[in-house]
């Protein structure tokens, strides 16, 4: 009995000395209100709309020249003189080879003395037959031989003629493959001639582009010449009917003046063309665009506060892309720090940028 009383005082002891333990302890300190969060420094601007917005695309192109001649002999003879040099320009009826004509004039000269010889024969002859004292058989002959000999005389004249090459067109003499004593046969270049006072601009469309595209329509070519861009206006004068099997893309030509020599065959140069003219177009800072997990937003400052709006976006211009949807002129659009911003969060306008300044 004693030793369950004495148990039962044992464990009283022990509660009331755990119970004045656990009020010792230190107690928990209140909890500290949170701060309010202050509000973040934006820059912004004002959101406008472009009456008008050409839609441009470029793309790489290669000059070509606007006609390469080549120029043969017609007639077999030696060369006599080249009259013009590699590199140089020429007139369309410039001389650029003689060739030697001593059996050339020797034909000549037999062929004219038969004509003139046939021409006297029926003259003769038409007077003794209208005397009665020819027949007419022997008329017709006469004047059979004298067309004969004629149209021989004309075609040995032209081939005469032919002896000296003049240049068909005006250009650079490119090419000048003969030298002075070289025998040359038809059908043999003699030179070669490049038309470059108006150039061709070529390059392949892709299909997604090629439907905006119309002959007539103006391009600006863009070529490097001594580290310096300079630009031409072009007109499209060529499509293609057909599209490339491989690559889909159509062949399109630009013609463009070069009178000033600035583009050289065979120059890469870039080209912009014209989709379209949009109206109205709103154009914003691509930087300004947050893309989430699906499509694209902004934030715009409302009553000092940020809010976040979706948008559908359109074309992109150099820095810029269009909105289709989602924002609307006047709106002021956060243009910096709106990576900081949450929907609903305080915002300190900073600095205000305008339309013009992009």
């Amino acid at each position: 009995m004693r030793t369950k009383t004495f148990a039962t005082i044992v464990i009283i002891l022990l509660a009331v000395l755990l119970t004045a333990a656990v009020y010792k302890l230190p107690r928990r300190q209140e909890q500290v209100e949170a701060k309010p969060v202050p509000p973040v420094v934006v820059a912004v601007q004002a959101v406008a709309a472009l009456p008008e917005l050409v839609d441009e695309f470029d793309l790489p192109a290669v000059v070509e020249p606007n006609r390469v001649v080549k120029v043969a002999a017609e007639v077999a003879a030696s060369v006599e003189k080249t009259c013009c040099e590699e590199g140089t320009p020429c007139k369309a009826g410039d001389m650029l080879v003689e060739l030697n004509t001593d059996l050339l004039q020797a034909d000549y000269d037999r062929a004219a003395a038969q004509t003139k010889f046939d021409s006297l024969k029926f003259s003769r002859i038409s007077n003794l037959y209208k005397q009665g004292a020819a027949t007419e058989r022997e008329r017709d002959q006469a004047e059979a031989d004298l067309a004969v000999s004629t149209a021989s005389t004309a075609a040995v004249e032209a081939r005469l003629e032919r002896a000296r090459i003049t240049a068909p067109i005006g250009g650079i003499v490119n090419k000048l493959p003969v030298e002075k004593g070289e025998y040359v046969l038809p059908g043999m270049p003699v030179a070669e001639i490049v038309d470059t006072a108006v150039v061709k601009v070529v390059l392949h469309v892709p299909e997604r582009d090629i439907q905006y595209l119309r002959t007539g329509a103006a391009g600006r070519v863009l070529a490097m010449t001594e580290g310096e861009g300079k630009m031409a206006e072009g007109t499209v004068t060529y499509i293609s009917e057909t599209a490339d099997g491989l690559t889909r893309a159509t062949r399109v030509e630009l013609t463009v003046d070069n009178r000033g020599r600035a583009l050289r065959s065979g120059q890469i140069v870039r080209v912009k063309l014209a989709r379209r003219t949009l109206k109205d177009a709103i154009m914003i800072p691509l930087a300004s665009v947050v893309p989430l997990e699906e499509g694209k937003a902004v934030y715009v400052v409302e009553n000092g506060k940020a809010q976040r709006r979706d948008i559908t976006l359109g074309i992109i211009k150099g820095r810029d892309v269009q909105v289709l949807g989602g924002l609307k002129p006047g709106d002021s659009l956060i243009v910096a720090g709106h990576r900081f911003v949450g929907p609903g969060q305080d915002v300190v306008v900073k600095v205000e940028q305008q339309e013009a300044e992009r």
